[in-house]
């Protein structure tokens, strides 16, 4: 090692922080881990090989971080449409990733986003819906790289709960990931999660919004701590969020659906979900993500054509960088306020 450097790495200890110890400003590894996973693992269908590669690496990069961390395999299946209309079961080996941050007490908050893409279900998807060519920046890769820029922010941050990052398989075929991960949980375990945070789909949207899960907040508006508190933070940083206004009957106002985070709302557990749609136009179910006309019928899911990144970065220049940026400044203070920390 160079003196110099072994004088600044003394001088670094001297102060009680490392170099390597420190959290990347706001937003950076997320907008690059965004971009890299929708690129290098493009086609990421669960089973397949590029969704075990997608998994091997959040586990790398998680281990890197000094986080404990076990990958999950599980087998599933479900049901997909054949030409004439027949219809039939198909097995499924996915897995989940989890990384553990041992916190002073059995109390557990869960941050998830999932990272397969879409498996076409049916023979008249093949070439139009999913598939090998779809790089799914916005759904999924936005939720993989938030989730390891929380964990890259949070990773020397002394909380009292523990932190368990999860990045979740085959969501695209049902919440299977999801659905595994709380079968396997005992009544005690599901009675110690304080919250689940779920990511999904950050980028094409007009807004950034925050909600809780329709079952807790019915039983208990305390469950919709989360969101509110996510939405305080937003307004005192100055960054615009909101949450679904409630414009459509099926969908109450104030809470989202149609990801992972739904299976552990279902089993009692508090939940904020975090996306980017908009749930002012169209049926108004938050399906319709954007009022730019560059996206035609105003979504990109499961879109090759549409959702890959040369496409989203031309259409909504430095969308990512900003979104990555300012959900990660609202987001890092939270799960450490809900974990029982300190934020800064």
């Amino acid at each position: 090692m160079p003196r110099n450097l072994f004088k600044l790495s003394a001088f670094a200890l001297a102060l009680g922080f490392s170099a390597v110890a420190q959290a990347a400003p706001h937003g950076e590894v997320a907008a690059r881990e965004m971009v890299h996973v929708a690129t290098a693992f493009k086609g990421r269908m669960a089973g397949t090989a590029q969704e075990k590669a997608v998994a091997d690496y959040l586990a790398g990069k998680f281990r890197a971080m000094g986080y404990q961390v076990v990958e999950q395999p599980f087998t599933s299946s479900f049901e997909y449409e054949k030409a004439d209309k027949q219809k039939e079961k198909r097995e499924v080996k996915s897995l989940n990733v989890i990384a553990t941050k041992p916190g002073k007490d059995d109390k557990v908050v869960i941050v998830g986003a999932h990272f397969d893409s879409r498996t076409p279900k049916k023979d008249g998807d093949i070439g139009k819906i999913g598939g090998a060519g779809l790089e799914g920046l916005d759904d999924n890769a936005s939720g993989v790289g938030m989730l390891l820029e929380l964990a890259d922010q949070l990773k020397s941050v002394k909380t009292k709960h523990t932190i368990k990052f999860v990045g979740f398989g085959a969501e695209e075929l049902g919440l299977l990931g999801a659905k595994d991960y709380v079968a396997r949980m005992t009544d005690t375990e599901r009675g110690n999660l304080v919250a689940m945070v779920n990511m999904d789909s950050l980028i094409t949207g007009d807004k950034m919004y925050f909600h809780a899960g329709k079952n807790t907040v019915a039983k208990d508006a305390k469950a919709g701590h989360a969101r509110d508190r996510a939405l305080a933070i937003a307004k005192k940083l100055g960054v615009q969020a909101s949450t679904n206004p409630g414009l459509n009957k099926e969908y109450p106002k104030g809470t989202g659906c149609c990801s992972d985070q739904e299976v552990f709302d279902e089993a009692g557990v508090p939940v904020l979900a975090v996306e980017a749609t908009n749930w002012e136009i169209g049926d108004k179910d938050g399906y319709e993500q954007t009022t730019n006309k560059a996206i035609k019928d105003g979504m990109s899911w499961h879109r090759p054509d549409v959702d890959n990144v040369a496409n989203l970065k031309r259409v909504f220049p430095n969308r990512v960088e900003q979104r990555a940026r300012d959900f990660s400044r609202v987001l890092t203070p939270l799960v450490i306020e809900l974990a029982g920390g300190k934020a800064k």
